[in-house]
C-alpha cells in the first residue's frame, strides 16, 4: 500500500486535501498537523461531513504487479458505512527507457468498483472511451518511495504506508 503524497496545487488536489482529515497530508511536517484556532472549518465542509468522510487516498498494487487499485477510503451517513471507491488500472511493461532510466509501462483504466466489505460491492459500467491507455514511467522506486511521471510528465509520488 502505498500513500500518495499530495504536493501538487491544482484544483483536484485542493479538493481532495480539504477532505481529507488533516494530518494525512501533512507528512512529516508536525507544524501542519493541527489547523490554527484562527481557522475555522468552511461551512460546507462541516455540512458535507455528515454524509461522507473522506478517510485516505492509497495505490494497493498486487502481487502480480499487473494490475493496480486507487482506492478512496470513505465513511458514509455520520461515519457509520465505511465504503471504499476504487479505480482500477492495468500495466503492461513495455520496454526500458535508457535515456531517463525508467521503467515503461502501458495503463489502461479497466473500471470503477464501490465496495462495502470484502466481498460486497458494485462494478460500475464504464463508457468505453474512458477505457484507453496512457504512458506510465516509474522513474524512481525504493523500498519507501516511488516516483512516476504519467503522459503529461507530472510526477506522482508515492509514500510507503505504515500498515
Amino acid at each position: 500500500r502505498w500513500n500518495f503524497v499530495l504536493s501538487k496545487d491544482d484544483l483536484g488536489t485542493q479538493l481532495i486535501k480539504e477532505l481529507l482529515p488533516p494530518d494525512y497530508h501533512s507528512i512529516g511536517n508536525d507544524d501542519e498537523k493541527t489547523m490554527p484556532s484562527s481557522q475555522s472549518s468552511p461551512p460546507w465542509k462541516s455540512l458535507l461531513s455528515t454524509a461522507y468522510q473522506l478517510q485516505g487516498l492509497y495505490m494497493r498494487i498486487h502481487d502480480e504487479q499487473s494490475q493496480v487499485e486507487i482506492v478512496l477510503s470513505s465513511k458514509l451517513f455520520f461515519g457509520k458505512v465505511p465504503v471504499e471507491i476504487v479505480f482500477c488500472t492495468s500495466l503492461l511493461a513495455t520496454n526500458y527507457d535508457e535515456e531517463t532510466a525508467g521503467l515503461l509501462f502501458l495503463e489502461k483504466f479497466e473500471d470503477v468498483e464501490i465496495r462495502f466489505g470484502p466481498s460486497n460491492g458494485w462494478t460500475l459500467p464504464i463508457p468505453s472511451n474512458w477505457q484507453r491507455f496512457r504512458h506510465l514511467e516509474i522513474t524512481y522506486l525504493d523500498d519507501e518511495v516511488v516516483v512516476a511521471r504519467g503522459s503529461g510528465g507530472d510526477p506522482h509520488i508515492l509514500v510507503r504506508a505504515a500498515v
